[in-house]
């Protein structure tokens, strides 16, 4: 695989222009730009709130920010003048597994520059400094001002999926126009339609797939699951000490866990949250799942009838996720997924130093919310 566009400027390029229009040197912006530590919280703070996002304590959750050392699983990387911050960009480690071989990556966020850094390479800088830190970095989701940059700096892999499961047939057609009792009429018709159809066509399980709850994850617990992973695809397999801090710990979103097993071992689990969205509608958002490559698609379907249930009993009107994955695509519309309209915001970009023979093809990554920062925010 190339290790990215050809016509990305050299690093050494791109840091003279920058330091440049900081009045700095090239060597004194290489050395300026540094992990943050706890004394940066409070000029942290005050400059990611000009997004109106990111409060104290998601920062120090995130990145680590309780201790000089991080957490081990993230880090924020700043440049300061005096007291003020005026870069940072983000990085979250990704243990990729591939044809037997775990591969250091990670995953950039959280990319903002101060208006007097802007329009002078900032960005471009920043994410090739970030190059040097992991042989593989991906990109996963886009603004509307971030496109322009993954789109040129990372090599497109095939985009991520939306797809929704509607719960209440009729809230989706009042949300989609239709007067309210013909919705009231219609719905409950459709909605018995739809189940009847995920019955008939969705996978039969042979009864020796048991889902269970969990409270967390154990390495030994993922071992099984991790070693019949299929090979010929690129898969996100943190350790579970990062799995349960990203959704345990997180303080916007506690996630749900379903770990399917078979003869006592792991062959799969599914994390989910209950959120309510902008416009009121209540969803079960699935941001991650796993299977073995054998009996997949009986696995997944059984985590995914009992996420189901659970969405149900918790009254919500829709089951969603997206994701980048050649298998599950099939079978989540054999269940009544509905796929959403292709979006740009949801490309996915790769910048490898590593010779990964096939990992560009189509369909050789499985990539799910997981790996995207909205933390089950929609």
């Amino acid at each position: 695989m190339d290790s990215g566009p050809v016509r990305t400027p050299e690093f050494e390029t791109t840091t003279r222009l920058f330091a440049r229009s900081l009045g700095w040197t090239p060597q004194a912006l290489l050395e300026a730009l540094r992990p943050a530590v706890p004394e940066d919280l409070p000029a942290l703070v005050a400059f990611r709130a000009r997004r109106g996002w990111d409060d104290e304590a998601y920062l120090r959750w995130r990145y680590g920010l309780d201790s000089a050392d991080g957490n081990g699983h993230g880090r924020l990387w700043l440049l300061r003048r005096a007291s003020s911050v005026i870069a940072v960009i983000g990085v979250e480690k990704q243990p990729i597994r591939y044809r037997g071989a775990v591969h250091d990556g990670q995953l950039l966020m959280d990319v903002q520059l101060d208006s007097a850094a802007e329009g002078a390479g900032g960005g471009v800088w920043l994410n090739q400094a970030m190059f040097r830190k992991a042989p593989i970095t991906l990109a996963v989701g886009a603004n509307t001002h971030s496109l322009g940059l993954v789109r040129r700096l990372f090599l497109p892999l095939p985009p991520r999926s939306y797809y929704v499961l509607p719960l209440d047939a009729g809230a989706m057609l009042r949300q989609h126009g239709v007067p309210g009792l013909l919705a009231g009429v219609a719905g409950p018709v459709i909605g018995g339609a739809w189940r009847l159809r995920a019955g008939l066509s969705g996978p039969r399980d042979d009864g020796g797939t048991e889902v269970r709850e969990i409270a967390g994850f154990s390495d030994a617990l993922l071992q099984p699951l991790y070693a019949g992973l299929e090979a010929d695809e690129a898969s996100i397999a943190p350790a579970a000490a990062q799995l349960n801090w990203r959704l345990q710990d997180n303080p916007r979103a506690q996630y749900r866990v379903l770990a399917a097993l078979r003869d006592r071992r792991c062959v799969g689990y599914l994390a989910m949250r209950r959120l309510v969205d902008a416009n009121g509608m209540t969803g079960m958002h699935i941001i991650d799942w796993k299977t073995v490559a054998e009996r997949a698609d009986d696995i997944l379907a059984c985590l995914l009838r009992q996420a189901v249930a659970m969405a149900r009993q918790e009254r919500c009107q829709r089951l969603f996720t997206t994701a980048l994955d050649r298998r599950a695509g099939p079978l989540l519309g054999r269940i009544g997924f509905l796929r959403g309209r292709p979006s740009e915001h949801l490309l996915t970009g790769i910048r490898t130093e590593l010779p990964l023979p096939g990992a560009g093809a189509p369909g050789s990554w499985r990539i799910t919310d997981l790996s995207f920062d909205n933390d089950g925010c929609y």
